[in-house]
């Protein structure tokens, strides 16, 4: 998720806050997906996608459009980020018809005291942020082809902390996806590697107007979507 979901909780409360026009479609692979609309604040609003809670039949659909992309590439293991990059990462190591798969953590845990961590530079939160690596899963990836995917790239900062830690391991990044990018920033972040990403749809950013959420005109990319072949 492109603002982080630990972030978004925070903000939102409970209830959510929809706004108008509560929804936005966005094609995801070939299939027309309604996103809700929800208000992160007084200026800014999110398409939101929850792929944990979007079923199963979706979750194949994502890991077989991802996995028809990265086979030529023939890769070695799939590594996801926790939270909502896990079932991307599970529904493309399925289709590839790996067993083994790598998740990256963000909360630290007793079996992490030793792990290797890279910091996520995010512009959009003062909170230290990592993400951390089991030691005993380079082995994994040390010598190996690897591809990293996650739900949504937005400022491209975690998804580069989670390419540094992967290189660090010893792995060669044959490529990243994603369900979704959003906005533009994510490309700055990414640099070179930009040229890496696959995703199977784009959303723009949102700016609150008059009480309702308008698409920023900034955000719009309008370069062709580099999908993996289906």
């Amino acid at each position: 998720m492109g603002v982080g979901l630990d972030r978004i909780l925070r903000t939102i409360g409970d209830p959510l806050r929809l706004i108008a026009p509560e929804f936005y479609d966005v094609d995801i692979a070939g299939q027309v997906t309604s996103l809700p609309m929800l208000q992160l604040d007084d200026q800014r609003a999110i398409a939101l996608l929850m792929d944990i809670e979007m079923g199963l039949a979706f979750g194949d659909h994502v890991g077989r459009s991802l996995a028809d992309g990265f086979a030529a590439l023939k890769p070695d293991i799939v590594v996801g980020s926790a939270t909502l990059g896990i079932p991307v990462a599970m529904d493309v190591s399925r289709h590839l018809e790996l067993d083994k798969y790598v998740i990256l953590q963000k909360s630290p845990k007793f079996h992490l005291a030793d792990a290797l961590e890279e910091p996520v530079r995010s512009i959009t939160t003062d909170e230290q942020q990592r993400l951390l690596l089991d030691r005993r899963q380079i082995p994994l990836l040390q010598g190996r082809r690897v591809v990293i995917v996650d739900d949504v790239i937005a400022t491209g900062a975690s998804m580069s902390a989670a390419m540094r830690l992967v290189r660090r391991a010893g792995a060669k990044v044959l490529a990243v996806g994603s369900i979704l990018t959003e906005g533009n920033s994510w490309r700055e972040a990414l640099a070179q590697d930009a040229g890496l990403v696959h995703r199977l749809g784009h959303i723009p950013q949102f700016r609150i107007i008059d009480g309702e959420a308008r698409m920023d005109p900034a955000s719009v990319d309008e370069s062709p979507i580099k999908r993996p072949r289906l």
